[in-house]
């Protein structure tokens, strides 16, 4: 606990542990959603399979929600290998975990020791089982599942490249699952995005032109032009554009936030500072807008501690996370 403000241990609206833990996740309050799965299955049905596996799942998703990886992925540990025949039925060899939580543990496996070559052979071991269930798929509504399965499969390898730095190795890779022609906007914003970050603009607005061909999105093509006018240091057409798209969209907090940023980028702090500020006050809180809103605190004065600790006081005060997160660790603040 040593690494969440002091003000989320001392909140005045935190619910009770014994809440349902269907109210705490939809709350937001995940650190006692996993507590409170932990003591469920302690004290759940031995035989009752389908509610401890449902537990471990939430209890799982929950710690990595708190980013507490390594935790859950020793916690993980008693599930032995999934691969096993201990976990087919008897009868009609159906895997009896389900496929979520078997996500879960491959990225797991990555994600909480580091091995991330692991992580992408598990994937590749999921992708040949989906294959194999769709040849045979006695319905179209169970081959579509499969499909489906198998696409994402596909984008969980890229992200696990994108998370062990392989960028190009993540583009290359999303521009095969898109030459499948399924999903291709979905696939060309992915690969958009990951070309961004290695700092190719031509490949960025190559694929995002691929994405607006298939159909168009103004508020997601709009925000992916402007970031890729922010990646090529055109800070003041980049203000411009998010500017355009605030006061489309002024409900939507991601683009108040670039928003801040560029204009932090062109010396307009105080500007910068009150939206985001007041995009504290009006949405549910995201990471990057509080890590963000802690910067300009440091920038602005030499108290920023102080301020970074009234802001945390603020935002421990609300009764629910509004459909994000509740808790917020010091990190995020820059503490």
């Amino acid at each position: 606990m040593n690494n969440v403000p002091a003000p989320f241990l001392n909140a005045p609206h935190a619910p009770p542990i014994s809440s349902p833990i269907d109210t705490l996740l939809l709350s937001g309050h995940y650190r006692l959603a996993a507590i409170a799965a932990a003591r469920n299955l302690i004290s759940a049905a031995a035989g009752d399979h389908d509610t401890l596996l449902h537990l471990i799942h939430v209890r799982l998703a929950c710690l990595c929600l708190l980013q507490e990886h390594a935790l859950a992925a020793q916690e993980s540990k008693v599930l032995g290998d999934l691969n096993s025949a201990f976990y087919r039925h008897p009868l009609t060899n159906a895997h009896v975990v389900p496929w979520d939580l078997r996500l879960l543990v491959v990225r797991l496996a990555a994600l909480g020791y580091g091995e991330w070559r692991k992580g992408i052979m598990g994937y590749y071991e999921l992708a040949r089982e989906c294959r194999e269930s769709i040849l045979k798929a006695s319905s179209d509504d169970d081959k579509a599942m499969w499909r489906s399965r198998l696409r994402d499969c596909g984008i969980r390898v890229a992200n696990v490249l994108v998370e062990m730095g392989d960028l190009e190795g993540a583009g290359r890779h999303l521009a095969t699952l898109a030459a499948d022609g399924d999903q291709t906007r979905e696939i060309s914003i992915m690969e958009t995005l990951v070309w961004l970050r290695v700092g190719d603009m031509q490949s960025a607005r190559r694929c995002l032109a691929r994405a607006s061909s298939a159909s168009v999105d103004a508020l997601v093509d709009g925000t992916l032009n402007a970031l890729i006018q922010l990646a090529d240091s055109d800070y003041e057409a980049a203000a411009e554009s998010f500017k355009t798209l605030h006061e489309q969209h002024p409900e939507d907090g991601m683009v108040a936030q670039n928003l801040a940023v560029c204009l932090l980028y062109t010396g307009r702090i105080s500007d910068a500072k009150g939206i985001l500020s007041e995009l504290v006050d009006d949405s549910p809180p995201f990471h990057s807008l509080v890590l963000n809103l802690s910067t300009v605190y440091e920038l602005c004065t030499e108290r920023n501690r102080d301020k970074k600790l009234g802001l945390a006081e603020r935002l421990a005060g609300r009764r629910e996370g509004g459909g994000v997160g509740w808790e917020l660790s010091n990190a995020e603040f820059k503490l």
